[in-house]
């Protein structure tokens, strides 16, 4: 008689061969790209695109050994279609995670997966003596930051600005830097990043200019910015990317050649949909060539993971999956021992 792991584990298996059809959930692979008469110029804005976010560095494509591979662009495209839009025709090109991942790992170049913090940005634009929440989706500055942020595959969280907000935090607290109501006001929207930032605009000989400084608190230390630009657009790309390279620094990993085997366990799983759900979760994390179920009992599964990642990067990049929670104390539950001991516990919850 087949044991209740058994059984799961056939089920999911079944499942699985039914699920696995549905897309990548992410775009961070693929890019959009003007529509050029010359195949091989959309097909190397399209590369260095993709380059620039699974990197987090804009000019990584500026490196001499992925500066060669421009050339061969073409053999990183998977797919491509043309796309009307109010800019004109435009190409979207989805490339081979595989291969850009390996070109990475061979330039010892750190990825940075699809698993990323959510950012809260509070900002504020001063005119002379008066500042103003930038609050209408409509303002250049709010339009021209969620188009940046797109472009850099940064996840953006805009504040409500209603009544709870502005009860908590002034244009002044946001300019100033006075972290606990900020916070205070940021608790509501469980974000990862936390940034202040001001517009400026500073008036020029040649013409109007504008300066974004912000400054976010990582683990108690308030690290502070600026940009500047002569127009929204440039300067919402300008603190986009360096921001995501700033991050990248943190989140980013480098993948290793010869995979490691690591064992999780997670709870929360009251059915077989759950369990087949965190394996495709796991399975979407950079780095992890496979991940199978190695038990099963109670509501509580192990599942061991093949990874090119460390384990600080795997936990790292778990973090940011808002359905896997660390769990501070280990969970104990009933499962056949192995041989691989358990990294971390996380439970489960359904989306």
């Amino acid at each position: 008689m087949k044991s209740l792991t058994q059984v799961v584990l056939l089920s999911v298996a079944m499942l699985l061969s039914a699920s696995l059809a549905a897309g990548q959930i992410d775009n961070l692979y693929q890019a959009d790209v003007a529509a050029t008469a010359k195949v091989t110029d959309w097909q190397q804005d399209a590369f260095r695109q993709v380059l620039a976010k699974v990197s987090g560095r804009e000019d990584i494509h500026q490196q001499p050994q992925i500066a060669d591979e421009l050339s061969r662009a073409a053999g990183y495209v998977k797919q491509f279609e043309a796309v009307r839009s109010n800019d004109g025709n435009r190409m979207r090109v989805l490339l081979d995670a595989g291969k850009v991942n390996q070109l990475l790992q061979q330039n010892n170049i750190a990825v940075w997966g699809a698993l990323r913090p959510d950012i809260l940005i509070w900002l504020v634009e001063q005119q002379g003596s008066e500042r103003q929440f930038v609050r209408q989706n409509s303002q250049q500055f709010n339009q021209a930051l969620q188009q940046a942020f797109t472009q850099t595959a940064l996840p953006l969280l805009l504040p409500l600005y209603d009544i709870d907000d502005l009860l908590s935090l002034t244009e002044t607290d946001v300019w100033a830097g006075f972290w606990q109501p900020v916070n205070q006001a940021s608790a509501r929207y469980n974000a990862d990043v936390v940034i202040a930032a001001t517009i400026e605009q500073l008036p020029q000989d040649s013409g109007t200019s504008y300066r974004l400084s912000w400054q976010r608190n990582e683990n108690g230390r308030i690290l502070r910015d600026e940009v500047s630009a002569t127009d929204a657009d440039t300067l919402m790309q300008t603190f986009a990317r360096k921001l995501a390279q700033q991050l990248a620094a943190s989140y980013a990993t480098t993948l290793s050649e010869t995979p490691a085997q690591f064992m999780l366990q997670v709870t929360g799983l009251t059915d077989l949909a759950a369990i087949v759900q965190v394996q495709k979760l796991l399975r979407q994390v950079v780095g992890v060539s496979g991940v199978t179920i190695s038990a099963y009992h109670n509501g509580s599964a192990r599942y061991t993971l093949e990874s090119g990642i460390d384990a600080q990067g795997l936990l790292s990049a778990l973090r940011f999956n808002p359905q896997l929670r660390m769990q501070q104390r280990p969970v104990a539950v009933e499962l056949d021992a192995t041989a691989v001991p358990v990294l971390a516990t996380l439970e489960y919850t359904k989306l």
